[in-house]
């Protein structure tokens, strides 16, 4: 009698089959119904777009928000870039005048 026999040892797992939605029909949602999401609230109309709810009276107005909204991040970040640039150059402008200043002979 071995000491250890198949009591011990797992059972197989079943395949699991698929899902069981015998009478109801297969959701298909289309992406876009939830790009364009507006909400009325008395004579206001909100609609949602890239995260925050502009209020805006026709579609078009929110496009041109986004496109101006992205133009003004790409331009932020071209802005900081330059800066970014002249700190760099500041820099070797002093240490270059430094090393200038060192290779001078001192007078006295």
């Amino acid at each position: 009698m071995p000491l250890f026999n198949k009591k011990f040892e797992s059972k197989p797992i079943p395949a699991r089959v698929s899902r069981c939605n015998i009478g109801f029909p297969v959701v298909n949602e289309d992406i876009e119904d939830f790009r364009n999401i507006s909400l009325s609230l008395g004579n206001k109309k909100l609609r949602f777009a890239d995260g925050i709810w502009m209020h805006s009276a026709h579609k078009a107005d929110v496009d041109d928000m986004l496109r101006l909204n992205k133009k003004f991040r790409a331009l932020e970040e071209e802005n900081n870039m330059c800066n970014l640039k002249i700190e760099v150059m500041l820099d070797l402008l002093a240490e270059h005048a430094t090393e200038l200043n060192d290779l001078k002979p001192k007078e006295k």
